[in-house]
């Protein structure tokens, strides 16, 4: 019997989060910008159709969206990522697979439900999803994972689907790639698109009847498999447990270009203490993890034409691996004062955790800090993640260490964000009788 996998994708997400609580702003074009409000980096379809493209900088984009009444927000990380939450809960109902593969995308193993009229029940899903969060969404099934992001892009493009597309014959899967360009498949990136485009390869249907052993030879293993799985032969499964991280990395651009040490040292600290944040909760792999080696760098305005570049960097080995903010922060500006270049005016500074382990599997060193000395950093930091996640107490700098200072590293220039309506007890929604 057919396997059978789901592709939940959530339409415009980052737009669709600021509509949940503003409902004026249905059927008004939306933007978000990026960190520092540098770029647009989520567009509804209103936007889209004004032609403005992913990623154009804000400061040319300003006039036409006043134009137009375009609604701009700042980036708030905090309420995606909780009605994301929110979200893949409800999508969990639907299956006992899931598979999160991004904020805005999940893919459901269907496993069981061939029996099913699987449009009826990914209908349902796509109406609860709307219900229970505010969020629409398009989903696609098929019997590969490729085939399923191919399934929901199209039930996102074709208004009369009804946001659901279920590919379960030839004749679907052939019309469904058929209307599909090459460089939108899922495991063809921009440079092979272009290059297949060249060869006369224009859609996803004529790259699925093109030779495996051309493909394999040209485009190796990747491009073989992405092949087999347009034809409908699964060699994708889902990955319901995430696997362990590499590497991790805390980085932002400033607000205005920075010139003195301090300020970039400032930047790093705070980097690095959000860097162990996101090990002790387990960085995206279900346990705390710690690091080898901590790299840190500061980076020049590539954009500015006239002004001297600087890509500095560097790396320090700790002595026994760690993910605690004191030994994070002392090996990151260990690392920069290697790096930092005096002259250069820096637009961006961050630190990236290497080494990456699983707490409970890393290896001491011959220079580790005795037991009780460790036991008493850890406790210190416990003190400290208690006092800086406590709603009561103001939020996750209401203690910092004193080399992070109260410069450039925590603060964004965000003049457009909305209400944290769902994490916060002070920006929660007022409704009056």
């Amino acid at each position: 019997m057919t396997k059978f996998f789901a592709l939940v994708d959530c339409n415009n997400f980052y737009a669709s989060c600021e509509r949940v609580f503003r409902p004026d702003l249905e059927g008004r074009p939306v933007a978000v910008l990026s960190n520092n409000d540098g770029c647009v980096v989520a567009r509804s379809s209103e936007v889209k159709a004004l032609g403005v493209a992913m990623g154009v900088p804000f400061f040319e984009v300003r006039a036409l969206f006043q134009r137009h009444g375009v609604a701009v927000f700042s980036s708030n990380y905090e309420l995606y990522g909780d009605l994301s939450a929110r979200v893949m809960a409800v999508l969990a109902r639907y299956s006992p697979d899931l598979e999160v593969y991004s904020i805005d995308e999940a893919f459901l193993g269907l496993d069981g439900f061939e029996r099913w009229d699987l449009n009826a029940h990914l209908g349902e899903l796509r109406r609860t999803v709307r219900r229970w969060t505010g969020i629409p969404v398009s989903v696609g099934a098929a019997p590969t994972k490729t085939l399923a992001k191919v399934a929901a892009g199209r039930a996102k493009k074709t208004p009369e689907l009804g946001g659901v597309l279920v590919l379960d014959t030839p004749a679907a899967v052939a019309a469904a790639l058929a209307l599909t360009p090459v460089g939108d498949v899922w495991g063809i990136g921009r440079r092979w698109s272009k290059r297949l485009e060249a060869m006369g390869i224009q859609t996803a249907l004529e790259f699925s009847r093109q030779p495996e052993a051309r493909v394999r030879k040209t485009m190796g293993v990747t491009g073989a498999r992405t092949l087999l799985e347009l034809r409908g032969q699964p060699c994708l499964g889902l990955e319901t447990q995430p696997a362990d991280r590499k590497s991790c990395v805390a980085s932002r651009s400033f607000a205005q270009t920075v010139t003195a040490f301090d300020d970039v040292k400032d930047a790093v600290a705070t980097f690095a203490a959000r860097a162990g944040e996101r090990l002790r909760h387990g960085h995206g792999s279900g346990g705390a993890m710690v690091a080898g080696q901590v790299c840190a760098f500061a980076l020049t305005d590539r954009f500015a034409e006239n002004a001297p570049q600087c890509h500095a960097a560097a790396t320090v080995a700790l002595e026994t691996p760690s993910n605690l903010t004191v030994d994070l922060t002392r090996a990151a500006l260990a690392a920069l004062r290697r790096a930092y270049r005096p002259g250069y005016r820096y637009k961006k500074a961050g630190v990236m955790l290497l080494d990456l382990a699983p707490e409970t599997r890393a290896q001491p060193t011959l220079f580790a800090p005795t037991v009780e000395d460790r036991d008493k950093a850890e406790r210190l930091q416990r003190a400290l993640d208690g006092l800086n996640g406590s709603a009561r107490g103001g939020g996750r700098d209401l203690v910092r260490l004193g080399a992070a200072g109260f410069g450039h590293g925590g603060h964004l220039r965000r003049e457009h964000r909305s209400p944290r309506y769902t994490t916060h007890w002070s920006e929660l929604k007022r409704v009056r009788a």
